[in-house]
């Protein structure tokens, strides 16, 4: 007799999202790379009242998805819990899947009383940072959802050190994010970009792409671009990303630096639709994360794709996911003259830009393809299903489910 579809509801918290964040390109990619004969999957995501076309809303639109927005009118609010109950009741869902603290929360009171499995997508809690106080109730409240999860995926073996709590924490896996190589793919014919955003071709830029908040480094970026674009007038400098609601003050901050740093005729910060990252990692010739908190990032993943050589820092999993020297360089985390020192070394060596481009695009085939992804995933779902049917303890679900995990240490120390 063949197996049914699993049926399962992703929930997004998205009340304070705008642009497609790590979290929109994780259940996006899950979307569209899954079986629909093993799984069927619709997204459901909680705005605020009115931000109903913001630029994820509209990618994800493009690409076909199944979404269902549920305006959200304060942090109290109960619309997204009401909901959710009626959609798993209404699809027969199997599993809930959620993204991000309040939508584990809303998710797990959702699945518990309707008795359907709950799954915590954990990526860290990568927009906090030591100035934004709230973090650390957040940060709280989200590992007491975790650890009433029946499984808990993350994407690194770093972030899973820090998912769930206690001794009932949930089993936690990781299934390192994977990459759509057919639409990041180098020898595609795409437009270089660098006469639209610098007025000239025959420069040689760096770029950073991903959301524009302190976390991701960017002011760190035009510090080095500043004594960069002394020693190498055909250095160009491009900042891609918004602003998560909230952190426009410092966008703002980014922006001003460029002024401040003299760098108004070198540098650029701007934005490009989502369809557009392909051709703008293609007219990058290194791409630059100056990072200071990580998980696994959907943009060195997709400039790894393109054939890009990447400067990083080291946090997150990104030494799961590159090899310094090799796929890859790796620096610490504010270290100026560092990010000096490498991209000086690789913006006057092409040949080692070309060699560690062709290492990180066969590293993402062999481990970071979303194929792999998606088979890890809902090979989790049916082993979580059969753990629940047969009644058996957490130990043995842990077990269980941390065969399909990426990294073969223990993740739940």
């Amino acid at each position: 007799m063949t197996q049914r579809p699993l049926r399962v509801l992703y929930f997004r918290n998205a009340r304070g999202i705008s642009d497609v964040t790590g979290a929109e390109s994780y259940v996006f990619a899950l979307l569209q790379a899954l079986d629909s004969r093993e799984v069927q999957g619709s997204l459901i995501a909680a705005v605020r009242p009115g931000m109903t076309h913001t630029p994820w809303i509209v990618e994800a639109r493009r690409r076909g998805l199944s979404l269902e927005l549920i305006e959200v009118d304060s942090k109290f609010g109960l619309q997204d819990y009401t909901r959710l109950r009626e959609r798993i009741r209404s699809v027969g869902a199997d599993i809930v899947h959620t993204l991000d603290h309040r939508a584990d929360i809303v998710g797990m009171l959702a699945a518990r009383r309707e008795n359907c499995a709950l799954v915590n997508a954990f990526f860290g809690w990568t927009n906090f940072s030591g100035r934004f106080s709230r973090g650390a109730l957040y940060t709280w409240l989200d590992r007491k959802a975790q650890a009433r999860a029946d499984a808990v995926i993350t994407d690194s073996g770093y972030m899973a050190s820090f998912a769930g709590s206690g001794a009932l924490r949930s089993p936690v896996v990781v299934v390192h994010n994977g990459v759509d190589i057919a639409r990041f793919q180098p020898e595609a014919p795409l437009p270089d970009l660098r006469q639209r955003f610098f007025g000239r071709s025959d420069v040689f830029v760096f770029g950073v792409v991903g959301r524009v908040h302190p976390n991701k480094g960017q002011v760190d970026f035009l510090k080095a671009a500043r004594v960069l674009a002394d020693r190498h007038p055909q250095a160009r400098f491009l900042i891609i990303g918004d602003a998560p609601p909230g952190w426009e003050a410092y966008r703002a901050e980014v922006a001003k630096s460029i002024v401040d740093l003299g760098l108004s005729e070198c540098a650029l910060l701007t934005n490009v639709a989502s369809v557009e990252i392909p051709a703008v990692l293609s007219s990058i010739d290194v791409l630059v994360s100056p990072s200071y908190v990580e998980s696994f990032s959907y943009s060195l993943l997709e400039a790894m794709s393109m054939r890009r050589a990447i400067i990083a820092t080291d946090v997150g999993g990104n030494r799961e996911m590159m090899v310094h020297g090799e796929s890859g360089v790796i620096i610490p985390p504010g270290d100026i003259n560092a990010l000096v020192r490498e991209a000086e070394s690789l913006l006057g060596d092409p040949v080692a830009c070309e060699r560690l481009g062709r290492a990180a695009r066969l590293r993402v085939e062999e481990r970071f393809t979303l194929q792999r992804m998606a088979e890890r995933t809902s090979a989790i779902y049916r082993e979580l299903l059969r753990a629940r049917e047969q009644g058996v303890g957490r130990p043995e679900i842990r077990r269980r489910v941390q065969q399909h995990s990426a990294v073969t240490r223990k993740v739940t120390s």
